[in-house]
């Protein structure tokens, strides 16, 4: 039976409209992912003597194993973003004698030859080469490989489990913080003790039953939790029925009430928009990697305006582009609505306002490290404000990709066109420029000071700029239905 799955699914892929009109990029992600696979492949070989240069004074293969709980925890994060589901079109196979359990272990089995398997094998197997090469025991390496390779499915199938679920990211990516601060601080050894089981795996080879048990742990509830769904009722189109959901709040905005609360429901109700969501809020730490550098500060001050604008800004560059292809499913039906575009252009703006300024509140804790970062601060969130929310909004005019909004946010390129990378030179690059060159010719207010002028020059004329902005749009209405419809 499982012959059969195969067969069915190879004519389906070959088969589909999708290969045939993506076949350059399919050929692109081909060479991209050897490259990853090449890369990986390198590094397992070079890791050891690396290490045994680097730090003589310790084991190679224990440093290595320090840092799994890290590589592990990463890895289920990655698989939450980029890693598709397996999927198989089951309703033909519901009138047939074909069993539920059948299908639903094939795509287990589908699944455990993902590339983000073979990924980390690619490390894994020559860094186990090295160690036998360099006298470790033969039986000890074999079964400590056998550890790593069982745990780096346990998380493939824990990716099934919980997908579906964004809490989980959060509670992923809170548990890695949380390890690493306690680490950072002395509070707890986590790398070390964790480091020490996966180790017991080459010291007692009868340990590595905890790897493979919890491997097979995670095997059957993702058994259990695909099973369940194949029925009719779990399979077949769901009937979504409108409900206030606590949004009534939003009334006071008047008519643009109505386009403010079809954008929460899109984030609330959709992969995409709801992955670009969180991501914003996790952007507010990428200032730790630049504000605790000196190299940044002082040899590179042109990169600060970027990393600013980019924290506050996060929801406005990554929601904004989109704009309208986030409506391209019923882009159509909108525009037979009796509603001035206006309107929907002021929701669109508002939402990334009241996102912005949530960004910039939740980043004023790093006024821990001065007062002229959260200056910064302030001033790229007044030019987001004031500059970046009207260019987003201004390029969405010439934007005629149509977005599935089920699909993941990572690696997507799914609506994007060559105005999203032109707009990406104006907001990035143009402002290092302009921040770089003034901050060089007439110091460090002269070049806030007109990055704050921009921002609050853009707030003091909205409305005629938002004129200019809505005229672009309905000249470009009819061309803009046509290519959603046709997308």
């Amino acid at each position: 039976m499982f012959k059969k799955f195969i067969n069915l699914e190879y004519k389906q892929f070959f088969r589909s409209s999708y290969w045939q009109k993506s076949l350059a990029l399919n050929i692109l992600l081909g060479f991209f992912a050897l490259y990853l696979l090449a890369s990986f492949l390198v590094l397992g070989f070079a890791v050891y003597p690396l290490l045994k240069e680097k730090i003589p004074d310790k084991d190679p293969f224990i440093v290595v194993n320090h840092f799994l709980i890290y590589v592990f925890l990463i890895d289920l994060i990655i698989r939450y973003f980029l890693q598709n589901l397996p999927k198989l079109s089951v309703k033909p196979f519901f009138v047939l004698p074909v069993k539920r359990s059948q299908i639903t272990h094939y795509l287990l089995g589908k699944s455990t030859l993902s590339f983000f398997n073979f990924l980390p094998a690619m490390f894994y197997i020559p860094f186990s080469i090295m160690l036998i090469i360099n006298g470790y025991n033969i039986l000890g390496v074999t079964i400590w490989l056998l550890g790593v390779l069982a745990f780096t499915l346990s998380n493939n199938y824990l990716n099934i489990l919980i997908n579906k679920n964004s809490r989980f990211f959060l509670f992923i990516l809170s548990l890695l913080v949380f390890i690493s601060a306690t680490q950072y601080f002395g509070w707890y050894e986590w790398a070390g003790v964790f480091g020490q089981i996966v180790y017991g795996f080459y010291k007692y080879p009868i340990s590595v039953g905890i790897a493979l048990v919890f491997s097979f742990l995670c095997y059957y509830l993702a058994y259990k939790a695909l099973k369940k769904q194949l029925y009719l009722d779990f399979i077949s189109e769901k009937k979504q029925f409108a409900a206030d959901e606590g949004l009534s709040w939003l009334n006071r905005f008047g008519k643009k009430s109505i386009f403010l609360r079809n954008d929460i429901r899109l984030i609330r109700r959709n992969k995409r928009p709801k992955m670009v969501f969180i991501m914003s809020f996790v952007m507010v730490l990428y200032g730790l990697m630049f504000f605790s550098n000196p190299i940044y500060m002082k040899k590179t001050p042109f990169m600060l305006i970027f990393v600013v604008v980019f924290m506050s800004g996060a929801f406005t560059l990554n929601f904004g582009q989109f704009v309208p292809a986030w409506d391209s499913r019923y882009y159509n039906f909108f525009m037979s609505q009796n509603f001035k575009y206006r309107e929907y252009l002021e929701a669109k703006w508002l939402i990334m306002t009241i996102m912005t300024i949530l960004l910039f509140i939740l980043s004023t804790p790093y006024l821990y490290f001065g007062g002229k970062i959260l200056l910064l601060l302030l001033v790229g969130a007044v030019f987001n404000l004031g500059f970046i929310s009207y260019l987003v909004l201004f390029f969405g005019a010439y934007n005629r990709k149509a977005i599935d909004l089920d699909k993941s946010a990572m690696l997507n390129y799914q609506g994007t066109s060559a105005m999203q990378f032109l707009m990406v030179f104006f907001i990035m690059i143009v402002p290092m420029l302009i921040y770089g060159l003034a901050n060089y010719l007439w110091g460090f207010d002269i070049a806030i000071g007109i990055f704050f002028v921009i921002g609050i020059m853009g707030l003091a004329f909205k409305k005629p700029i938002m004129n200019f902005i809505e005229k672009k749009y309905i000249t470009n209405k009819y061309k803009t239905i046509s290519a959603f419809k046709n997308n």
